[in-house]
């Protein structure tokens, strides 16, 4: 069978126009991605909670923003693609893979839609894998129980099931709706998803990547997390409901007291209250009006009495609430907190500080770990045997910085132990080469290509302990150090001295051929 029945996200079917859904989710989106209110948080965990938390960028300026960061800066993370066996094909395909995702729609955006599911929901992320020559068949699935009449009835739903050769090629990667994917704690088909258009679809193990952010540990969940927008949700709402009271309070909206007058009718207040913002008009003035000045003809005296409806506390200071909020927003995304609130009109110290807390962020949160994840699994469920993905971050010049001067180290480190006659300079090479301080090309013969692995590389086929490469490397040991100069002669290195013996030579036989010419 054809794979008529394949997730849109993949088809490419298409709807006329975004809300032209189904009768039922049609009316029921604009109530479910309506903006929450800032106690309506649902309790943990629930497809509603979800809902809640995917919005929660629209609802405060600033975590919309520190969203928006972290998303862009993983979609312009470089990356390198490598292939222990230096094979151009397995390294290009597997670039195209990744430059091609979403069906062709490009890395960025894929990379976009990935980070903002991890950050705004507990489901987390979910990307389709297509193999070659998919197929695609209908079968009966259980719907959940449900009461009917007074009676437990269990229906039966239609749903589609890819299936594919067993190793087959993986042909592309496509990002999957969060809020359209529902675990089914099942290890062999973890997952349904829901497209806008068409029947479920049951995946297999090996057709998605799932990850959430702090996964639980309950296995009645299986494997929900909790995102970052739902750790920082009171912080989120705190911050949300202080700009929008400092928005009501500049433009008028809402009351803050009432103000009772004695000794002036209404009317009179009336009139001036117009005449003052009449004349603020005229002057182009639409929030703040100023004094307005207005004179009454009467000898009564006015008294004015006020009946606080709401205030804030006299110790709350806007600024550190803003800045403990940043804070946050940083801790939990994992990005300094000088990406989300620059340090400015400060003191000198400040850059240092940059600095450190730059270096400290490194690790922390949602987004340090994800991107670890990543590497890792796509080289080891995505990529050919020997290709492997790293992310490099090719923007910072201190990170290019320190390990230029970390090869220059090692560097210094290989020729004093040349000097000791420790090893030779064939040892230095492959020891260069091992440190990736030298490309593998320039060594003929790689040794310990396979000797050692990092937690983000991969194993190749095993080599023989001691190769013909080996044992000649071996046989280049020095065996004794280099001669030293006598104690108050100038240090030559041994090349020099070598050149000068061989010339010393060359001008010896010289000179005996000469004599015996002129004997002649």
């Amino acid at each position: 069978m054809t794979d008529t029945l394949a997730p849109s996200a993949i088809q490419g079917n298409t709807l006329e126009y975004p809300s032209s859904a189904p009768a039922v989710f049609g009316l029921a989106f604009p109530w479910l991605m309506s903006p929450p209110s800032y106690t309506d948080l649902p309790t943990y965990w629930s497809p509603r909670r979800d809902w809640v938390l995917s919005v929660t960028p629209q609802k405060e300026d600033m975590w919309g923003a520190a969203v928006a960061i972290a998303s862009t800066r993983f979609a312009a993370h470089g990356y390198i693609i490598k292939d222990s066996q230096d094979s151009s094909r397995r390294v290009a395909s597997s670039l195209q893979l990744l430059k091609g995702a979403n069906g062709g729609e490009g890395w960025v955006p894929f990379a976009l839609k990935v980070m903002r599911d991890l950050l705004t929901t507990d489901n987390g992320v979910f990307i389709r894998i297509r193999r070659q020559g998919d197929t695609t068949t209908q079968i009966r699935v259980k719907a959940q129980p449900a009461i009917v009449s007074g009676a437990l009835r269990q229906d039966f739903s239609e749903a589609a099931v890819t299936t594919s050769a067993p190793g087959s090629k993986i042909t592309g990667l496509y990002h999957l709706d969060s809020l359209r994917c529902i675990r089914t704690g099942n290890l062999a088909y973890p997952l349904r998803f829901m497209p806008i258009n068409g029947m479920q679809q049951i995946l297999r193990w090996d057709q998605v990547l799932m990850y959430a952010d702090q996964p639980s540990p309950r296995a009645e969940l299986f494997g929900v997390g909790e995102c970052a927008a739902g750790r920082a949700y009171k912080t989120i709402a705190k911050l949300a409901a202080m700009e929008q009271l400092v928005f009501e309070n500049l433009t008028g909206g809402g009351a803050n007291k009432l103000v009772f007058f004695q000794g002036i009718n209404d009317p009179t207040l009336q009139a001036i209250l117009k005449s003052g913002e009449a004349d603020a008009q005229a002057r182009g003035l639409v929030y703040y009006l100023g004094t307005i000045l207005g004179a009454i003809p009467s000898d009564t005296p006015i008294s004015m009495v006020e009946v606080k409806l709401k205030e804030l506390l006299s110790n709350f200071i806007p600024k550190d609430e803003r800045d403990n909020g940043y804070l946050i927003y940083a801790n939990t995304i994992g990005v300094p907190v000088q990406s989300i609130q620059p340090l400015s009109g400060q003191g000198l110290g400040t850059g240092t500080q940059t600095l450190v807390l730059d270096d400290a962020a490194k690790g922390q949160g949602a987004m340090p770990a994800f991107i670890k994840w990543w590497e890792q699994t796509v080289s080891d469920r995505v990529l050919p045997a020997t290709t492997e993905l790293q992310f490099a971050d090719e923007n910072d010049m201190r990170d290019q910085k320190a390990h230029a001067e970390v090869q220059k180290l090692r560097a210094d480190t290989r020729k004093v132990q040349i000097d000791s006659g420790e090893i030779s300079p064939a040892m230095a090479r492959q020891l260069a080469v091992d440190s990736e301080d030298l490309p593998q090309e320039l060594v003929a013969d790689d040794v310990t290509s396979g000797g050692q692995l990092s937690d983000d590389e991969k194993m190749t086929p095993e080599r023989s302990s001691l190769s013909p490469a080996a044992l000649a490397l071996i046989q280049s040991a020095p065996t004794a150090p280099p001669k030293q100069p006598p104690p108050g002669m100038a240090t030559k290195d041994a090349a020099d001295d070598d050149a000068a013996a061989l010339l010393e030579s060359e001008l010896g036989w010289a000179r005996r051929l000469g004599k015996a010419s002129l004997r002649a």
